[in-house]
Parts: C-alpha cells; sequence; structure tokens
C-alpha cells in the first residue's frame, strides 16, 4: 500500500528523483579510459560544463572525451580539424554539432557547456567554444534522465569498447592524435 505506488519510478516518470552524487566538480590530467558510467560525471543528463586544454596539431583527429558506446552516449571528437559533438540517444535519435571552421592549431582550450532547456529528460542546448570564442551551437531535442549503459565508460583521448559515434566507427577507437592537459568538468551553480 498505497495501491499503485510502485508507479513513483526515477526510471520512467520522476527521474529528478533518482539518486545523485553531491559532488559537483572534477579534475582529470591527460588520456584515461575505462572509468565506469556510474561512477562518471553526468554528462548529458545535467548542465554541465567541460573545459579541456589541448595541444591541437594541425587537420587533428580523434576522441576527445566519450561517454557511453553505440547503444548510447556521447562524443566530442575532431575530424580534419573540425570539432565535433555527438549525443547519441540509444542509436533512436543523433543529434550531431560542428565547428563552423577548423580549430586553431597549438595550445587550444576547448569548451562544451550543456544546460538543459527545460526538464531532466528534455531537451539539452549545447555551446562549442574554442579560445572562449563561439564555434557551433545546437540543440540536443531530448536528453536521457539516468545514464546511457550499465557496461560502458567514460574516456578522454579515445573511445574505447563500442564507438560512441558511427562517424568514426571503422577507426575506434579513434584516439585523439594531439595530447590532452586539464580536463575540468563542473555542473554550474543554478
Amino acid at each position: 500500500m498505497p495501491i499503485g505506488g510502485g508507479l513513483w519510478s526515477t526510471a520512467m516518470y520522476h527521474p529528478e528523483d533518482a539518486p545523485r552524487s553531491p559532488v559537483n566538480a572534477w579534475t582529470f590530467e591527460g588520456a584515461m579510459t575505462g572509468m565506469s558510467e556510474s561512477a562518471a560525471p553526468k554528462l548529458g543528463i545535467v548542465d554541465t560544463v567541460v573545459s579541456m586544454e589541448v595541444d591541437m596539431p594541425a587537420n587533428a583527429n580523434g576522441v576527445l572525451y566519450a561517454l557511453g558506446g553505440f547503444s548510447g552516449g556521447l562524443t566530442l571528437y575532431v575530424k580534419n580539424g573540425v570539432l565535433n559533438y555527438e549525443y547519441n540517444l540509444f542509436e533512436v535519435m543523433r543529434t550531431k554539432i560542428k565547428s563552423t571552421g577548423k580549430l586553431p592549431t597549438g595550445k587550444v582550450k576547448i569548451e562544451v557547456e550543456s544546460k538543459l532547456a527545460d526538464k531532466v529528460g528534455g531537451a539539452m542546448n549545447i555551446t562549442l567554444k574554442a579560445n572562449g570564442k563561439v564555434v557551433g551551437q545546437g540543440q540536443v531535442p531530448a536528453a536521457i534522465s539516468l545514464h546511457f549503459t550499465t557496461n560502458e565508460s567514460l574516456d578522454f583521448g579515445s573511445d574505447t569498447f563500442s564507438p560512441v559515434s558511427l562517424d568514426y566507427y571503422d577507426q575506434a577507437p579513434f584516439a585523439f592524435n594531439g595530447s590532452i592537459g586539464t580536463t575540468k568538468i563542473v555542473y554550474p551553480k543554478k
């Protein structure tokens, strides 16, 4: 009792009530692979800012970060010097946002700002920046409410296990051919 009390489900009806860690900022150094999605920052679910210090070669290629896998996830990668963001909503919908041109070479600060338009599980606005300048914007029509997978990971510098994007599927793990310095991920205060 009460009848129907089990319908108060964090998975379907009230994802905002799902348990979440009180941690709201992370710092990572260099490339990294294999951080369990359940322990990783909640990219693609809540408002986040990802800031990466990278050394960008000319015509850079490779994954800067990836969370999840082929069945669902998100990825930020560079292909022929162009910054690409893809949100793979369980293979049902793939939202792709690209920079308007090639990234500068040398030391570059890449930022990805993700902001929910309304509520958890709703639309999410994405802004891509390079050295403080907006280089791409778009909207993910529907975001996830809990997590993409139970057996994939958060990676920096490559996309291990199954690749998130079809754009580099045949090149997986599509290791970044530059170098990654410090990556900071924060949930901005509202």
